[in-house]
């Protein structure tokens, strides 16, 4: 499925439960308004959890930077084209832009941004998961940066076909419910959205995409013993051969589905392409 990511940092002078209030609120009730005509299908806002244990101990485990995002919008769109042809419509286009023109209040463009991605599953259980407020889970998520002597399908072709090769290798110690590979593919459309939104967003070209892991807290404990800790150290080494950790943000989230429905999509016309 291709997935729209918006990357967001709130800005310095707005605190976190303010911040939290608008994005949860009255931000969450104007883009689910506006997402039919978007063709956006699933809307969930994911909500890092910047002081919680889980979020320290992965960033000590990977060793990446400690400066994460504040909220992970995922948009699930079932065609792309749909998407397209939504903000060819002037007034659709603009709605989409008033809202982001009034979230500059609360988000700093220059360091939050846009990619999109397809999911490529590496553990993938029968039973859904999800990681709310009302529930032990977390949704992990690791946005990592490629190598500068890589390409990033070459950073993408190593953390398919090795690092998710080892990840299945270690499924019975490692406490994964699920995990997925949402891989970053490169596209004029997001190019174009984020020249449409005329501000200064960082470059996406070193992104490889984002890990995403559901876990159970309760379980985090029990990862101890000289084998778990070498499998840990196997993988943590493994991500360097192909990614920057230290440029890569890991933090443990809550999801917040605004809406859901369903979801039949077709299989995407160029390897590694939106376009």
């Amino acid at each position: 499925m291709i997935t729209l990511n918006h990357v967001v940092r709130k800005v310095k002078n707005v605190s976190s439960e303010e911040f939290r209030t608008y994005w949860l609120g009255e931000h969450a009730e104007k883009i689910t308004a506006l997402s039919s005509k978007l063709g956006i299908q699933k809307y969930t806002k994911c909500e890092a959890l910047h002081d919680d244990d889980v979020t320290g101990l992965l960033q000590q485990l990977y060793g990446t930077a400690s400066d994460s995002y504040d909220f992970v919008d995922q948009m699930l769109i079932n065609d792309l084209d749909d998407f397209k042809i939504a903000m060819a419509d002037p007034e659709v286009a603009e709605a989409f832009k008033s809202l982001f023109q009034e979230s500059l209040n609360y988000i700093e463009p220059n360091r939050s941004n846009f990619w999109f991605t397809v999911d490529i599953p590496q553990l993938l259980s029968r039973e859904s998961f999800y990681s709310s407020t009302e529930n032990t889970h977390l949704k992990a998520i690791y946005i990592g940066f490629h190598r500068d002597e890589l390409t990033l399908s070459g950073a993408q072709l190593h953390w398919n076909a090795c690092h998710g090769g080892m990840a299945r290798q270690y499924s019975a110690m490692l406490p994964y419910d699920q995990y997925i590979q949402a891989h970053h593919i490169p596209s004029k459309v997001a190019d174009k959205l984020k020249y449409f939104l005329g501000e200064d967003f960082p470059s996406a070209d070193t992104i490889i995409g984002q890990a995403e892991v559901w876990i159970d807290r309760r379980v985090v404990p029990s990862l101890q013993g000289p084998e778990t800790e070498r499998m840990l150290r196997l993988l943590a080494e493994d991500i360097s051969l192909f990614a920057k950790p230290s440029q890569g943000h890991i933090f443990a989230t809550k999801e917040h589905v605004l809406f859901s429905r369903s979801l039949i999509n077709e299989v995407l016309p160029t390897l590694f392409s939106a376009d």
